[in-house]
């Protein structure tokens, strides 16, 4: 089990306010948030850190003797992390905000020289991201899932249409005359034997797509393994093959013009929903995020109708 500095930082603030939501408020996590550090620090320590009473959080001997060894040091880091600050302008906000790097790419990187708050970006897959919310690490994420937790909003985003995609230059003449009569079980034996790309963070995708059209999980492994979907666009542009994108991807025509779109009889689709704390010390910050990336998707919107129609 791996350490998190996190936990030694909540640590330090429960020891000094002697409460979970003084923590909280310290530290502008969600209680549950400090917990889950807390006990993620006793497990890995061994020990309780703290005697639980109805209104104080006591320190145990084991939880003093840690804070004597962790005080000064944290308190240096933080001192470092002031000076940098303040360094980058004086009173700006830093906000911390998750997403796959595919839509920061697409949507968000042209506007972040233009904020006026720091901005810390993190790229996992949708999963990893809800558990670095959950962790306090981040204050705003897209995500699959709607949850249920009461402190939580979310917020619808978009919806992505999961679509088959090949080379231009990929010969499909047979699979299309299968998909257009419907010989599902021929397009599917023919697709087994091309040449497929992914992700390491995202193949669940070709098993959602697989299942939605054929009813089954594929059995194949992608050939090619790539950083992430704009390396498999590129892949694709130069050498042929398959893969499955979100259909916002395969519409830009800046990522496009080295694919194409396989029209299938079924598809699967992805919803995305912004993830927050319901009471944040960064709510303007986060409004202007989820502006720009909704104003930017419906720019996009727009903009591949246009082209369709063209």
């Amino acid at each position: 089990m791996k350490t998190n500095l996190e936990w030694f930082r909540t640590f330090k603030a429960i020891y000094e306010t002697g409460t979970l939501t003084g923590a909280s408020k310290s530290l502008s996590m969600s209680q549950p948030g400090v917990s889950l550090h807390l006990n993620s620090l006793e497990v890995y320590t061994g020990y309780p850190l703290f005697e639980r009473k109805a209104k104080k959080m006591l320190p145990t001997e084991k939880g003093t003797i840690l804070y004597s060894q962790v005080a000064h040091l944290l308190g240096c880091l933080e001192n470092v992390e002031d000076l940098l600050h303040k360094k980058s302008g004086k009173n700006r906000a830093t906000l911390s905000v998750g997403m796959c790097i595919e839509t920061f790419e697409h949507d968000l990187e042209q506007f972040v020289p233009t904020l006026p708050f720091n901005l810390i970006m993190r790229f996992e897959n949708s999963e990893q991201l809800k558990q670095l919310f959950d962790l306090g690490i981040l204050d705003l994420a897209l995500v699959h899932k709607k949850g249920n937790e009461k402190e939580v909003s979310y917020h619808f985003f978009r919806t992505e249409k999961l679509v088959l995609v090949s080379g231009k230059d990929t010969d499909t003449a047979v699979l299309e005359q299968y998909l257009q009569h419907n010989q599902l079980d021929a397009a599917k034996h023919w697709l087994e034997e091309q040449v497929w790309y992914g992700t390491a963070a995202d193949t669940e995708q070709i098993h959602r797509f697989w299942e939605a059209l054929f009813g089954e999980t594929p059995h194949f492994l992608p050939n090619y393994i790539v950083p992430n979907k704009f390396s498999i666009i590129r892949c694709l542009a130069e050498g042929g093959g398959f893969s499955i994108l979100p259909d916002y991807l395969c519409l830009n025509q800046k990522y496009n013009q080295g694919i194409k779109i396989i029209e299938t009889p079924k598809s699967a689709e992805n919803q995305l929903f912004f993830c927050r704390k319901k009471r944040s010390m960064y709510d303007t910050e986060m409004d202007t995020v989820i502006s720009l990336l909704e104003q930017q998707t419906l720019s996009s919107t727009i903009t591949s109708f246009e082209q369709q129609q063209a």
